[in-house]
């Protein structure tokens, strides 16, 4: 019984906390994204296309999954959908650009980001979670675990 009272508390101790949208392994949307969970999808890996201009932002992305994804989020009289972007979880401000991007509207080579889809709702915008800390990095939401 020590034994296993033992093994629990070094687990408790050893198990790193989860991220704030992150329940039981599952990586979760941001609150802002108002989407009924049987129609969200997260696509997860690098974005190989990017094109930021005014009205709207297209992304191609390589998923984890071995699938490609497009995704164009629409703002309409601005070239900075700063709204639908997020940076490792928090809110995205004017001066993460760089973070992103190697000169504006280019993207850094490699770039990872977490986009939620909802694709029972268009109408409802993607939410894009920038993961820069995950360049290089491989298999689904690696920095997640």
């Amino acid at each position: 019984m020590r034994m296993l009272v033992s093994a629990l508390l070094i687990a408790v101790i050893t198990e790193p906390a989860l991220p704030i949208h992150q329940d039981r392994g599952r990586v979760m949307p941001h609150p802002q994204l108002k989407c009924e969970r049987s129609d969200l999808t997260l696509y997860d890996g690098e974005v190989r296309a990017y094109r930021r201009r005014k009205g709207s932002t297209f992304l191609r992305i390589r998923t984890s999954f071995d699938t490609t994804e497009e995704v164009t989020i629409r703002h309409p009289g601005t070239d900075e959908p700063f709204k639908f972007f997020l940076l490792n979880g928090r809110a995205f401000t004017r001066s993460d650009w760089p973070s992103i991007e190697q000169k504006p509207k280019v993207l850094r080579r490699g770039m990872r980001a977490n986009v939620w889809v909802c694709r029972g709702n268009p109408s409802i915008q993607p939410v894009v979670d920038w993961r820069p800390a995950d360049v290089g990095a491989t298999g689904t939401n690696p920095r997640s675990r």
